[in-house]
């Protein structure tokens, strides 16, 4: 190569280079087709290459190669240059296998449902009950940010490496409000106030137009502390947007497995009441539906507890603040306060509380998350009737932030079991003087693995493939595939506690329930 030619490339680079401080931001792709071009080599690579469209204002070294390698040491990209081509590819494998903690800085203690964002992938997952995450992420990830979050905590951030790591320890550092940090709120100290600015900003904050969400659930049974069954499904969920009824949400199951039974089985009296409420409310015993519970998306269309929108029957009271990396965030008590025949409020009994908490960003205004619980005190004429400690009830769903609008993350809480409340130790006895032996209930999970509002990237569900809103989830044997199960590397929460499994393995192995609990076995029979 000549001095002249030299000449033309250190030019054109040193102009590539600058364009980021004077007419645009240069990009990583335009330094390397300068290259390429200047070379007279043709450029070679894929279009799903993440890192050619990012930015740059870095100012590379004049000699052509070594300005190539300080390109690739800048990026997540491999470049190799031959005769004829300037081949770019990725320095990470197909795929990366991320595992970890996230724990409170100060005290080690481990954090649930944190929140765990890939902004550039427009998906993320969620730690599980005990703070630890596993999942995957296409190696073409490698280099971008993946952020940890947590109510009342700052926001930390770390770059997908390019290769797998299974000892990652996220450590969020706790941010308390002070009473220097609080701030005049809207229309004096209102907390409904609040509510409202939020619920007016419903439209806005969440998505009006179709959308899916791929999605992992798990229900799990147990009687008192021992477990008694297990239901976990890949679940594709189409949602026609805020405006439009709940009723057109579609469920397709992609696949499904289910244990074995152990709980103690309704009486035929039970189940005709059960079949009584199908009939007239629908949907009751299928859990899939059930578990995409969605205060914000029922806002207006629930009929009997409405905190975002029954200014009569619910009070409010200002619980102070909480951080969300640097936003504040008001969090909201919400009071059950019917007014009840006797003419007093429902607050003023004193033996249950029940209400919740729901947590408003002070930025948009946005719902963030909402918990909700029924809770029997001491002194309740019904107090040995709570389902799990001293609660009826109790649930709690997140949502998350992707390209401008909210969506749901997570719902958790309990549901009614697969058999009877309670199992009595003198089951012929008149009603006020039966004794609990066991208490059973459900506990569920349901996890948006992804979110999905590309038209061109869904799964049409059609008809016959959605899920009837009237089915009986625990009495129908649906088919089960093995190796998805072995290969499910969609975000979800990981792993089963190794309590459960041994509690549910007394008789037989989980994959030998697996099977003789599927439509496969029956037809094999």
């Amino acid at each position: 190569m000549n001095k002249t030619t030299c000449a033309i490339i250190i030019f054109s680079l040193f102009s590539v280079c600058s364009l980021g401080q004077t007419t645009r931001k240069t990009t990583y792709l335009d330094l390397l087709q300068t290259l390429a071009e200047k070379q007279q080599l043709q450029l070679s690579y894929s279009n799903d290459l993440l890192a050619l469209s990012d930015s740059t204002d870095f100012i590379f070294s004049t000699n052509p190669d070594t300005c190539l390698a300080e390109l690739q040491n800048q990026t997540s990209l491999k470049i190799t240059k031959t005769e004829t081509h300037l081949v770019i590819a990725s320095k990470a494998p197909a795929y990366i296998h991320l595992q970890g903690k996230v724990v409170d800085a100060e005290s080690n203690e481990l954090l649930p449902y944190a929140n765990i964002l890939i902004e550039k992938a427009g998906t993320g997952t969620i730690s599980n009950t005990n703070g630890e995450f596993d999942f995957k992420i296409q190696g073409r990830y490698a280099g971008t940010e993946v952020k940890f979050s947590f109510m009342g905590y700052g926001l930390q951030k770390l770059k997908i490496p390019f290769a797998d790591n299974d000892e990652l320890l996220i450590k969020l550092t706790p941010k308390p409000y002070t009473l220097a940090d609080v701030f005049v709120l809207p229309n004096g100290n209102e907390a409904l106030d609040i509510v409202k600015r939020a619920v007016k900003n419903i439209k806005r904050n969440y998505d009006r137009n179709t959308y899916q969400m791929k999605a992992f659930y798990r229900n799990t049974n147990y009687r008192d502390t021992t477990a008694t069954q297990l239901i976990e499904a890949a679940l594709l969920i189409e949602d026609k947007g805020i405006m439009r009824p709940t009723s057109t949400t579609k469920i397709e199951l992609e696949e499904v497995r289910k244990s074995a039974n152990y709980q103690v089985p309704m009486d035929k009296k039970h189940k005709a009441a059960l079949k009584l409420m199908e009939k007239y409310f629908g949907g009751h015993r299928n859990t899939f539906y059930r578990s995409y519970g969605n205060y914000v998306r029922i806002y207006r269309d629930e009929w009997w507890y409405q905190p975002l929108t029954d200014y009569e029957t619910f009070k409010y009271e200002f619980a102070g603040f909480e951080w969300l990396d640097s936003t504040k965030v008001y969090k909201i008590k919400f009071i059950y306060d019917r007014l009840q025949p006797n003419g007093k409020r429902a607050s003023e009994n004193k033996n249950s509380d029940n209400g919740g908490f729901i947590y408003i960003n002070s930025e948009d205004w946005a719902i963030l998350k909402i918990e909700k619980w029924w809770k029997i005190l001491t002194g309740h004429p019904n107090q040995n009737l709570a389902i799990k400690g001293d609660f009826m009830s109790k649930n709690e769903m997140g949502y998350q932030k992707i390209n401008g609008k909210y969506y749901l993350k997570y719902t958790t809480g309990f549901a009614s079991p697969n058999g009877k409340y309670f199992v009595y130790e003198n089951p012929d006895a008149p009603d006020n003087q039966k004794v609990i032996k066991e208490r059973q209930y459900a506990e569920t999970t349901l996890l948006v693995t992804r979110v999905i509002t590309d038209k061109k990237a869904m799964d049409k569900i059609r008809y016959r493939e959605k899920l009837a809103k009237d089915e009986n989830t625990y009495e129908i044997n649906y088919p089960y595939n093995p190796e998805f199960w072995k290969n499910y590397n969609i975000l979800k929460e990981n792993p089963l506690e190794e309590k459960f499994v041994n509690e549910m393995e007394w008789e037989k192995s989980l994959d030998i329930q697996f099977e003789e609990n599927s439509s496969n076995h029956a037809q094999d029979k």
